[in-house]
């Protein structure tokens, strides 16, 4: 499958007022424990302070940031293992101030996801242009509304530091992994945090197969 051809529209346009900043804003005063796979030589690295580095694919379902999964060690063993090899494979564990969070987790703040989507929608039909279209694995259309929404609330001089969201995967054929029939349970399904301000990252390590502190001999 051809990757569709981005079509972001671009940020001069003035703000839509529905996508300024929301006006109670949450600090998040608490800390979660993320899991990042990569490999080996980089966990290393970044065990050590080096920064992490930053996903800008344009299928990033979250927009551009770092990302980690929730207290979900396996799901990025799981990841890792896919995209690098068991041989080569690793995790970082990271302790995470949420601070300023987009949490889709709190229905109020799709609202904002929702009015940017529109509003982007609107700038890319004056321009004589379409949004682009998600696919089953490769979520272009999000990928493009956060980061618009990001760039937008950028320019009013406020920035997420986090976000965080429900992830469900889709069967390779399509539909849900549903446990069982009708079930509100989901297979795979878990939350992942996109970090978009390295501050935050309190304290970094590695992380065994099975979890815990430390490294495989």
């Amino acid at each position: 499958m051809s990757t569709p051809k981005r079509s972001t529209p671009s940020t001069a346009a003035p703000p839509n007022p529905a996508v300024f900043p929301p006006q109670t804003i949450f600090d998040y005063h608490r800390t979660i424990v993320g899991y990042h796979g990569t490999r080996r030589a980089t966990a290393a690295r970044l065990v050590d302070g080096e920064s992490f580095g930053v996903s800008e694919n344009d299928d990033d379902w979250l927009g551009h940031g770092v990302y980690f999964w929730e207290y979900a060690p396996q799901q990025a063993w799981w990841w890792a293992d896919r995209r690098y090899g068991p041989d080569d494979a690793a995790v970082v564990g990271a302790t995470i101030r949420l601070g300023r969070c987009l949490d889709l987790l709190d229905p109020t703040n799709m609202n904002l996801l929702k009015a940017a989507h529109a509003d982007m929608t609107t700038v890319l039909a004056v321009a004589g242009q379409h949004a682009r279209e998600n696919a089953n694995t490769h979520k272009y259309l999000d990928c493009d509304v956060f980061n618009y929404l990001h760039a937008q609330l950028a320019r009013q001089d406020f920035r997420y530091e986090t976000c965080r969201a429900v992830f469900v995967p889709m069967r390779s054929g399509g539909g849900m992994a549903r446990l069982w029939n009708r079930s509100g349970v989901f297979e795979g399904g878990h939350i992942q945090v996109c970090l978009r301000e390295q501050r935050n990252i309190l304290a970094a390590w590695s992380v065994r197969r099975d979890g815990r502190y430390g490294k495989d001999k």
